[in-house]
């Protein structure tokens, strides 16, 4: 059984349109029958889940404990944020994050392979092992998925903004076509270890994971434990081709294409011609120029212990 001396549960209970609640009351059933002490608090509006998640780890100074995101990746970039601010200072000592999927999306928990049933979460917190994960931070904030600057940041200003009644790739995919109709693509200056691209965009994405958007795999290897951050960049393009390339990427089937370039680096730098928003885990982190770093090992984050396979065939 994993050493948690306390668990703080961070619920937004409005996640999931209710899912996170009715989720996370499950979780806390199975919790308590392994003598786990809890303590839930629920936030009410923007910065609560990081406030909440700072005061926790601040306070707590005698042992192993964990802060658990009971919602979707915003929530979980609120507390992402607290903990890796304070990691440097608190060492060991620090909480680990541990995750409690129920939002409009999460990518983060996907990713890491966290499922969203409560016996899958109950079991994590319970058995689960600490794993350093490397987080991006743009303009001095952390962000856990992928940070967007073309269309894919318009698209998440709307999914935000609209509250469609959908989650997940289905709200994401909508949005798409709602905004595509009226999107002009943007003329970025990109810096990095790989040179300088300087060009029209129809998307630019800089990822710490493969996935966001719910679940799509916009940079299929990135990979979120080997301190770098993959570039996904794909040209300006008429709208009848934009269309088009839009199931090659819900498939991951973008890699490869002409108009479609990937690159890697520790540092990578955006500049627009007119300052543009930056979005990141579903929120609005920043605006243009910003600067992205890989945060290498960032933040500790509880993960499923792996299962034994079945023995080979002989």
């Amino acid at each position: 059984m994993a050493d948690h001396r306390a668990i703080l549960m961070i619920l937004n209970p409005v996640a999931g349109r209710g899912r996170a609640k009715r989720t996370i009351q499950k979780v806390i059933e199975r919790l308590k029958e392994h003598g786990c002490a809890i303590e839930v608090r629920q936030t009410a509006g923007p910065g609560d889940a990081e406030n909440l998640a700072r005061a926790f780890a601040t306070a707590r100074r005698d042992g192993p404990s964990c802060v658990v995101a009971c919602g979707g990746d915003g929530t979980v970039q609120e507390i992402a944020n607290a903990l890796a601010d304070l990691g440097p200072e608190l060492g060991d000592r620090c909480p680990a994050l541990a995750l409690a999927p129920s939002g409009r999306c999460n990518d983060f928990a996907h990713v890491l392979g966290v499922a969203r049933d409560p016996d899958s979460i109950s079991q994590t917190l319970l058995t689960g092992r600490r794993t350093a994960i490397d987080l991006g931070r743009a303009n001095g904030r952390y962000f856990c998925t992928v940070l967007t600057t073309g269309i894919d940041a318009e698209i998440s200003r709307y999914v935000d903004e609209s509250r469609l009644p959908l989650s997940g790739t289905p709200a994401y995919l909508l949005a798409t076509f709602i905004v595509l109709a009226r999107y002009r693509p943007k003329r970025l200056r990109i810096e990095g270890d790989f040179g300088v691209i300087e060009q029209s965009v129809f998307i630019a994405s800089t990822a710490n994971t493969s996935l966001y958007g719910g679940s799509v795999p916009i940079a299929p290897v990135a990979d979120p434990t080997d301190g770098l951050l993959d570039l996904c960049v794909i040209d300006g393009m008429v709208l009848s081709k934009a269309v088009a390339m839009i199931p090659r990427i819900l498939r991951g089937r973008h890699v490869g294409h002409p108009k479609v370039r990937f690159e890697r680096s520790q540092c990578i730098r955006i500049q627009a011609d007119d300052p543009i928003e930056v979005w990141a885990d579903g929120q609005r982190i920043a605006r243009t120029p910003v600067t992205i770093e890989a945060a290498a090992g960032a933040i500790q984050v509880l993960t499923p212990t792996p299962t034994a396979g079945p023995p080979p065939t002989p």
